[in-house]
């Protein structure tokens, strides 16, 4: 086996201390595998040569699925080869296969601390503590030292959006990678910038409110109502309520049409988690029937 100093042979025994305890510091890949498995032997040289480039950054847990069959079952290895990066004890993200280096490299980078990552806390600190401005001037100038890092892409992004500068937001998360779009929490926040952005040219609510009061068929301002109420503080259900009435009311118009993507972009906003999501889905679809 290597002499690399970055990798180890886990076994059942070994687990708690070379993965779980370890893991509390750096990431740790595991790597299951088996003598048999030819893409197990071509994946094995490229991790290495990247522990050793990382320099301990993560470290690199090898494990037999012939002789650790327990081990293998317990996390559910269904094929080979199966690396898994565990963070405190838990695993978090994972690939299988004989991937090329440039892919492992970015499941690494996704997981190893970076110094943008001090930076992202300290902006949060910042942001907190009602210093917004400094909060942005420091994710930016992060940005320029380490433009790759998703992270602090989607920490800059939350901030532009927080200080209402939606389109720069937008232009931020632009350069993301593919993967990092996939993410829930991008997604949420790819969803609220885009209702930020329409939420521009609404208009006065209170104006719009009692043009829908005077007129309940008025769909357009209806749909602007929604946009606006929605970034309005506890005013989310009064905002799908509209868009909902606008779907029942013009069904097969173009106002219920956007109707529906904005309800569908409140969704994403909000995620799967929030219980207001299945409620008004469920509303949504009895309103389509």
């Amino acid at each position: 086996m290597s002499d690399n100093p970055f990798v180890t042979v886990v076994t059942q025994e070994s687990f708690p201390t070379e993965v779980t305890q370890r893991s509390a510091a750096v990431p740790v890949l595991v790597d299951f595998w088996a003598d048999w498995c030819a893409p197990c032997k071509m994946l094995a040289p490229v991790l290495e040569k990247l522990a050793l480039e990382y320099e301990g950054k993560f470290l690199m847990a090898k494990i037999d699925t012939e002789v650790e069959r327990d081990l293998a079952a317990q996390f559910a290895v269904r094929s080979l080869p199966t690396v898994k990066v565990f963070r405190h004890g838990a695993p978090v993200d994972e690939f299988m296969g004989a991937l090329p280096e440039s892919a492992v490299r970015e499941v690494i980078e996704r997981h190893i601390e970076r110094p943008a990552d001090l930076d992202i806390a300290k902006a949060a600190d910042l942001a907190d503590s009602g210093n917004a401005e400094a909060a942005l001037t420091l994710l930016k100038e992060s940005l320029t030292n380490d433009p790759e890092h998703g992270p602090l892409r989607v920490a800059l992004a939350q901030q532009q959006l927080n200080a209402k500068d939606a389109q720069g937001a937008l232009e931020t998360l632009k350069e993301l990678p593919l993967v990092a779009k996939q993410e829930e929490e991008t997604k949420i926040l790819q969803a609220r910038i885009e209702l930020a952005l329409s939420a521009d040219e609404t208009g006065d609510t209170d104006e719009l409110a009692q043009r829908v009061a005077q007129n309940p068929n008025d769909l357009s301002a209806r749909n602007r109502l929604a946009a606006g109420l929605f970034h309005q503080p506890g005013q989310v259900e009064a905002a799908m309520t509209q868009l909902l009435e606008v779907i029942k009311r013009g069904r097969g118009t173009s106002e219920a049409d956007q109707a529906r993507q904005t309800l569908l972009q409140i969704f994403a906003s909000l995620g799967n988690q929030d219980e207001r999501v299945g409620r008004y889905r469920r509303v949504l679809a009895q309103a389509l029937n």
